[in-house]
C-alpha cells in the first residue's frame, strides 16, 4: 500500500508540474511568425472631406526598400487600424472597392520616412477603372504599349498601378485598376502602328475603350539613307571643284607639258563681305550652338536638376529655346498641374521664363545662363 500511495503522488507531482512548464517556455519564446525587429503604427483613413472610413474593408500595399507586404485589414468607427511595420521608409498604396460597384471606389498613396515614429494618416479620393481593347484595322493588337496620362493632385495613380505603362493582351486588353475621376488621355503605339483615345473616368465605375491604331509615317530605309548620303557628297564635291577653278583659275591645277611654272605673286583680293542673309545664318548658328546639349554650360544645368525638370529643359533645347506649355504637356505626357509646378520651379532658378500667352503660357529659356 504504502509503495502504490508512493506511485500515485509521483503521478500527480508530474501531472500539475507539465502545464507550468509549457507556460514559461511559452513565456521566453514569441511565436515565430512575429518578427522581432516590427513595431507596431496606428494608422488612420479618412475621406477627402476629412470625415473617417468606418468599417470599410481595406487592401494596403507597404513597400520599402527590402520587401513588399500586402494587408487586408478593417478600420474601425474612427477609421484607424493597426500595422506593424520593420525599420526604415515605406510607400503605402491602398485601395477601398465596394462591393455594390463595378470598378475601383477610392485609393490613397502616402509615405513614411524612415526612422519616424508618427502615426500615418491615408487619405482616400474618388476613383474609376480603366478598361479597354487595342485594335488594328478591326483586329486584336497584341503586345501593343499602353499609356495612361491624368491631370491629378490626389493619389499616386502610377504607383497603384505600378506604372503608367502596360502591355496589351493576347486579345488586345488592358486594364488601369484606379485611376483619379476626370478626363484621361490614353495612347497605345506598336513599332509600326500608334493611336491615342481620351476616356472619362467616373467615381466607382469601370470606363471602356476601344483604340483604332493607324499606320506611322513611313521611314527611309538604310538603301534610300545611303543614295541620299552619296548624292550630297557628289553635290560637295562638285561645289567645291566649282569654287577653286572660279577663284584659281587654271593655276589650282598642276601642268602638264612638262615644265615647270614660274613662280608668281598671288594678287591680293579684297575679302568679300558676308551679306544679310550669311551674317543671319551665323547669328542662327550661334543661337543653335547656345541650346545644343553638348554646351558645357548646359551641361553643367542638367546635372543640377531632377528628372521632370531635365526632361522639360532638354525639351526646350531642342525647341530652340522656347515652346508652349500646352505642346510641351503634349509631347511630353507629363500632367497639367505636375508640369505647371515644375515650369515654376525652373522659372525661380532663373532658367526658365514663363509668358501669358492668352490661356496658355510660353517657357522660354533664358539665353543668359547658357552663353
Amino acid at each position: 500500500m504504502r509503495f502504490v500511495a508512493a506511485a500515485v503522488l509521483l503521478f500527480l507531482s508530474i501531472c500539475l508540474a507539465a502545464p507550468m512548464l509549457r507556460a514559461e517556455e511559452n513565456q521566453t519564446e514569441l511565436p515565430p511568425s512575429v518578427p522581432t525587429d516590427e513595431s507596431p503604427i496606428v494608422a488612420r483613413a479618412l475621406y477627402s472631406n476629412g470625415s473617417p472610413m468606418q468599417g470599410a474593408f481595406l487592401v494596403l500595399l507597404a513597400r520599402s526598400n527590402s520587401s513588399d507586404t500586402v494587408y487586408r485589414l478593417i478600420t474601425d468607427q474612427g477609421g484607424r487600424f493597426i500595422l506593424a511595420l520593420g525599420k526604415g521608409a515605406y510607400e503605402l498604396d491602398a485601395l477601398y472597392d465596394r462591393e455594390e460597384t463595378a470598378g475601383m471606389d477610392y485609393a490613397a498613396t502616402a509615405i513614411i520616412p524612415s526612422g519616424s515614429n508618427a502615426n500615418a494618416t491615408l487619405i482616400f479620393y474618388p476613383a474609376g477603372s480603366l478598361s479597354g481593347r487595342v485594335l488594328y484595322k478591326g483586329a486584336p493588337a497584341a503586345g501593343a504599349r499602353v499609356r495612361v496620362a491624368c491631370p491629378s493632385n490626389s493619389f499616386d495613380y502610377s504607383r497603384i498601378n505600378g506604372g503608367v505603362e502596360v502591355k496589351s493582351g493576347e486579345a488586345g486588353d488592358f486594364l488601369f485598376r484606379a485611376l483619379p475621376t476626370g478626363a484621361c488621355t490614353v495612347s497605345a503605339s506598336t513599332n509600326s502602328h500608334a493611336g491615342s483615345a481620351d476616356s472619362a473616368i467616373t467615381h466607382g465605375k469601370t470606363a471602356s475603350l476601344q483604340l483604332e491604331l493607324e499606320d506611322k509615317a513611313d521611314e527611309p530605309d538604310m538603301l534610300s539613307l545611303a543614295a541620299i548620303v552619296i548624292v550630297l557628297l557628289v553635290a560637295v564635291i562638285v561645289l567645291l571643284l566649282f569654287l577653286l577653278k572660279r577663284f584659281f583659275g587654271k593655276d589650282a591645277y598642276p601642268q602638264m607639258e612638262g615644265h615647270i611654272p614660274e613662280k608668281t605673286v598671288p594678287e591680293s583680293r579684297p575679302v568679300p563681305k558676308p551679306t544679310a542673309a550669311a551674317q543671319r545664318d551665323i547669328v542662327e548658328e550661334k543661337e543653335e550652338s547656345i541650346f545644343a546639349l553638348s554646351n558645357p554650360r548646359a551641361k553643367a544645368v542638367l546635372s543640377t536638376l531632377p528628372d521632370r525638370e531635365k526632361e522639360i529643359l532638354k525639351f526646350l533645347f531642342k525647341s530652340n529655346g522656347r515652346s508652349k506649355r500646352s505642346t510641351i504637356q503634349h509631347k511630353l505626357l507629363i500632367p497639367k498641374t505636375s508640369l505647371l509646378r515644375n515650369l515654376r520651379s525652373l522659372e525661380r532658378k532663373r532658367i526658365v521664363k514663363l509668358t501669358p500667352f492668352g490661356r496658355n503660357l510660353v517657357a522660354e529659356v533664358d539665353e543668359t545662363l547658357f552663353r
